[in-house]
């Protein structure tokens, strides 16, 4: 459809130019200005400047070059709530200026966007949402931890994730609630080794609406199609039922049947049933475990999850194991601090915006930034059976942050080659199998009302399986010392080391400096 057409035309550039990023977003609030004004909002320009000094910017064993990079950053944050409109918006454009080489001068996006509109009051809403983040190409080439790539690694490539979903929301009589939701998202990737996906899904839901019944049913419904720009596109349909018995109030039980259809692992679709159980256990309002079972056409998957929060600290633990596309997420990324933070206190802030600007006013007073990377990942073209467990920890007190992560996961090419032209990336051209495991902590002590020590600490884990046999270690280290200057100006000093070894091997050291002003 047309929309369709034009979103391919403009997500194609907006790797390469903020242009059309602020546009489209411009665009947004001047047709909902009315609606946006009405509200309470805060919109902060900004201008930094990083920089750093390194000893190795090629990020190579063997002739080791020393370069001064200058990254001049002007950004734009938008947080707000209108009568019917909510937005969170953070972009920055880095410039980055290579002393001893100019070569190597570059332009590089950073977006983390999401907003939703309430197009028709209390039916009809649209949600959108927007990423731009440095990606790995492989996992096994080193991976760049900070949000900005200052090595310009081949590793490295600018990926963008965008996705519009219009739905329909409502209720059918006094007992049963309904939804209809189309989900178009696009990945696209800057460089000639990445690859480009777009998915379209269109999910049903019908559910009952009595909260506190002992018995309780939901019927959903998803169809979805993969689109690459490498390889043959995939298609899979699912329904499934669940039946959920309230034991005692805080303890619910679920029996699930279904029936899900997909050419993953064939040239056509092929069908299967869907059988397992869960439960839902609410001790408190602060506690929560959740697990389920199911046997799918893959073998069997599951997903346990546990939260758990005290006036300091936040506890989350998560098991999955599961199917996912290339626009789902990148391969074996913890993700960042935001995501961290944000998946922990999604509970306890159940609306997106506002835990937004709740979590990166928590990440700017402990002086962390909020797109650095928890652990590289990797990106992937196709479809993969993962398997993964994560742990991560908030503490938060008075003067002390400390956050803590850990993962551990594996990804299978799950088409074994199936099909003409099947391309699942580089590390999967080789390899079948993917393991990572990897943990990070950070530390971050106000020292004043205006200065902020932070430390950091993360090892990664990476070994591939196939027809080679592949391993790297990756280990990081960083200080950093924050201080504000005046009410909206700061500036920083920080070291770094990083040590990779194994398929790829190099050590770097780095003096890191930076300037910042919102205006």
């Amino acid at each position: 459809m047309d929309t369709d057409m034009d979103m391919d035309t403009d997500m194609g550039m907006a790797t390469r130019c903020s242009v059309p990023i602020l546009a489209a977003f411009g665009a947004v609030l001047g047709m909902m200005a009315p609606t946006a004004l009405a509200g309470d909002w805060q919109i902060v320009p900004s201008i930094s400047v990083n920089e750093t000094a390194t000893d190795n910017v090629g990020q190579v064993k063997k002739h080791r070059e020393n370069d001064w990079i200058t990254d001049i950053a002007p950004g734009i944050k938008i947080n707000g709530r209108g009568d019917r409109l909510s937005l969170s918006f953070d972009y920055q454009l880095h410039g980055l200026h290579y002393a001893n080489d100019s070569s190597r001068n570059n332009f590089q996006n950073s977006l983390n966007a999401m907003g939703t509109l309430e197009a028709l009051e209390n039916w009809f809403f649209i949600d959108a949402s927007a990423m731009i983040s440095q990606q790995n190409l492989s996992a096994f080439s080193g991976s760049t931890y900070s949000s900005v790539d200052t090595n310009n690694s081949d590793n490295r490539v600018e990926t963008a994730t965008y996705q519009i979903a219009p739905y329909f929301r409502g209720t059918l009589g006094a007992s049963t609630e309904y939804l209809l939701r189309y989900n178009l998202s696009r990945t696209t990737s800057d460089g000639n080794n990445a690859r480009n996906a777009k998915t379209r899904q269109l999910v049903g839901r019908l559910a009952s609406t009595k909260e506190f019944s002992r018995f309780g049913w939901s019927l959903d419904a998803n169809s979805q199609k993969d689109d690459f720009e490498q390889g043959r596109s995939t298609e899979s349909d699912l329904v499934r039922g669940t039946l959920t018995y309230r034991i005692v109030p805080q303890l619910r039980a679920s029996l699930i049947a279904g029936r899900e259809s997909n050419d993953y692992t064939s040239l056509n679709k092929e069908s299967h049933t869907i059988k397992g159980a869960g439960f839902e256990w609410t001790p408190t309002e602060r506690t929560l475990l959740a697990a389920s079972y199911e046997d799918r056409f893959f073998g069997d998957s599951n997903s346990i999850t546990f939260t758990h929060r005290t006036p300091g600290t936040a506890w989350k633990y998560t098991q999955t194991k599961d199917v996912y596309t290339s626009t789902d997420q990148s391969s074996g990324s913890v993700g960042t601090y935001f995501g961290l933070l944000d998946s922990m206190f999604s509970s306890a802030i159940p609306d997106p915006v506002a835990r937004a600007a709740y979590v990166n006013a928590m990440l700017q007073n402990s002086g962390i930034s909020p797109n650095a990377s928890l652990q590289g990942g990797f990106l992937t073209t196709g479809v993969t059976l993962q398997k993964r467990k994560e742990l991560s920890l908030a503490l938060v007190g008075a003067r002390n942050t400390v956050t803590f992560a850990a993962t551990r996961s594996e990804n299978q090419d799950i088409s074994n080659g199936t099909g003409s032209g099947w391309f699942l990336g580089t590390d999967f051209s080789n390899l079948e199998s993917i393991k990572q495991t990897g943990a990070s902590v950070n530390w971050s002590h106000n020292l004043s009302g205006l200065s902020t020590l932070t430390g950091s600490a993360s090892r990664l884990k990476n070994k591939g399986s196939g027809s080679s046999s592949v391993h790297t270690d990756e280990t990081m280290y960083t200080v950093n010392f924050l201080t504000r200057l005046g009410p909206k100006t700061s500036a920083g000093l920080g070291v770094r080391r990083i040590e990779v070894d194994g398929s790829t091997s190099y050590t770097e050291n780095a003096l890191t400096g930076t300037f910042s002003h919102q205006f």
